[in-house]
């Protein structure tokens, strides 16, 4: 008879933001992109949405070239679904997350991902269930968190 309780191969239940989707259609990505971009979203902690590993790795692991997956790194930093930690890459919790039920930690870990980002792009409002792409907004410079842009009467 089998046990309950957490299987031993670390399953966990992900979210992607169904916004996210709309924004990979219509974004200019290639293929490389994409597998890089996915290949990160399997190697990321789902505690921190960390993803600690080297380009060459990456490069090693899907069978690329380091210079496509270098550009495909930039590609994904400028549109901020990855940001750059130490040693390694921080998944956008806005767009994507993983095992965190309760919403003081996944706010807790979208205002680390916003401290990696010199402006950041994107804002999910849980109130209203939508993801909000500020660079849409006119005022994006002085948008610096989720309060700010709901005062925006312009927005």
């Amino acid at each position: 008879m089998r046990r309950r309780g957490r299987p031993k191969d670390n399953v966990y239940w992900g979210a992607f933001i169904l916004k996210w989707f709309e924004l990979l259609q219509t974004s200019n990505f290639t293929g490389t992109d994409y597998k890089v971009l996915f290949f990160l979203c399997s190697k990321m902690d789902p505690r921190t949405n960390n993803i600690y590993i080297k380009q060459i790795q990456i490069a090693q692991e899907l069978h690329l070239d380091k210079g496509n997956v270098s550009k495909a790194i930039k590609k994904l930093r400028d549109e901020q679904f990855i940001a750059k930690i130490q040693n390694g890459f921080m998944l956008n919790p806005n767009l994507f997350y993983v095992g965190k039920a309760r919403r003081e930690d996944r706010e807790d870990i979208r205002e680390q991902f916003d401290s990696l980002v010199e402006h950041p792009r994107f804002f999910m409002d849980e109130d209203e269930g939508q993801l909000i792409d500020i660079t849409d907004s006119p005022n994006t410079r002085r948008v610096r968190n989720i309060k700010d842009l709901k005062d925006m009467t312009d927005f």
